[in-house]
């Protein structure tokens, strides 16, 4: 991926305000503040779409489950490196043992 064409000044905004974000949801929270930005960061690559949404007013704009729907990977807390998706597949396939 080139970088040419990018306005750094606009894009050094859209870093401040997505660690705003995620500072206003962290701290709360008790979480990482770290961690929050590249769940954000995960979850938009796929959905660009909420990007201005979420820069004008905050995390309310996302769906209830945006967490679970990045594109990144992650540490689960099994120690193990999950890919999105195949948690979300695991998710159901447990979901669905449970069931009678």
């Amino acid at each position: 991926m080139s970088v040419e064409g990018i306005d750094f000044a606009q894009a050094e905004l859209i870093f401040e305000r997505l660690a705003a974000v995620a500072e206003a949801l962290a701290q709360p929270a008790g979480v990482g503040e770290m961690e929050t930005v590249g769940n954000l960061v995960s979850y938009l690559l796929d959905h660009p779409r909420d990007i201005e949404p979420l820069l004008r007013f905050g995390i309310s704009e996302l769906p209830a489950n945006w967490i679970r729907m990045g594109r990144l990977s992650y540490h689960g807390m099994d120690g193990k490196v999950w890919r999105p998706a195949d948690a979300r597949r695991a998710a159901v396939i447990k979901k669905l043992e449970r069931m009678p």
